[in-house]
């Protein structure tokens, strides 16, 4: 596997295996919302998600797991005599997923710092008249879903043994409950950078070392960094070559990184084998 796909992920999508995917990590692209994803209305950005994660679906294995981050959209008003409006992205999309076949299995709160979130409180700051109010938007949804199968998530836990299920076993420091305090990636060539560490946190929550994970928006390749730092293989799918070109040259200077670790990892293994700490000398 361990590959990025160049497309548009409704329609790359149908040329992988069925049921060949262990867990999917993603976060779709922002309605309108960034420079590089628009579509003409809003019915369009949602019909986009549907046909995608109709296509997760079938590639999932059964019993695995489909994890999204969302946030809702402000969409800015046309002139000084329109509103605004707030588009409740979560809420929909948790609508679609249920109806194509999901089962919703739990909601993670991802917080950021006040400081990373637009300034929706400014005017009211000034005012303090009710009805006004506006907070800032600290908060993003993770939503974890399941595709349903004839038998208990027991199977797939005891599927695992030896090695694997040794390398697999999440240490301690783990999150405990589903608020989960990260901040956001800043440094980036990607508009909407994904931060590793919850990256990180989904896929050594929800899979195994081995398991394929597929990020269908895989962006700058944060997805696949993690896979390669924690034994996973990826598949991801990117519409654009520049971000295409950015996630491989990522990946391949986490792969040279990992591979300086290990070699001088082998290395003071080697000069311990010699080495006598009694005398602090070579034997």
């Amino acid at each position: 596997m361990n590959e990025i796909l160049l497309g548009n992920c409704e329609n790359v999508l149908k040329n992988v295996e069925e049921e060949s995917v262990h867990l999917t990590v993603t976060s779709p692209p922002y309605y309108n919302a960034k420079e590089y994803s628009h579509w003409p209305e809003y019915k369009d950005y949602i019909n986009f998600l549907k046909n995608t994660f109709k296509e997760v679906y079938r590639v999932t294995k059964p019993g695995r797991m489909c994890v999204v981050n969302l946030s809702p959209v402000i969409e800015p008003r046309k002139s000084r005599s329109h509103e605004s409006r707030r588009l409740a992205i979560p809420f929909h999309f948790f609508s679609l997923m249920e109806n194509m076949g999901w089962k919703y299995i739990d909601d993670i709160v991802w917080v950021k710092p006040e400081g990373a979130s637009i300034n929706r409180n400014g005017g009211f700051f000034q005012h303090r008249k009710p009805v006004a109010y506006k907070p800032n938007i600290v908060t993003e949804t993770i939503f974890v879903f399941q595709k349903p199968s004839d038998f208990l998530i027991d199977k797939v836990v005891r599927s695992y043994e030896g090695d694997i299920l040794e390398d697999s076993l999440v240490a301690d420091g783990y999150e405990r409950s589903n608020v989960w305090e990260i901040n956001p990636m800043t440094r980036s060539k990607h508009l909407a950078p994904f931060p590793q560490e919850l990256s990180d946190k989904i896929i050594k929550y929800y899979s195994y070392v081995g398991d394929v994970v597929l990020d269908p928006f895989i962006g700058s390749g944060t997805t696949a960094i993690s896979c390669v730092d924690l034994k996973r293989q990826y598949l991801g799918i990117e519409i654009h070559q520049e971000y295409k070109d950015l996630a491989e040259e990522r990946i391949q200077n986490t792969h040279n990184a990992n591979m300086i670790i290990v070699e001088t990892n082998k290395e003071k293994e080697q000069f311990l084998e010699y080495w006598n700490p009694e005398t602090n000398s070579v034997i």
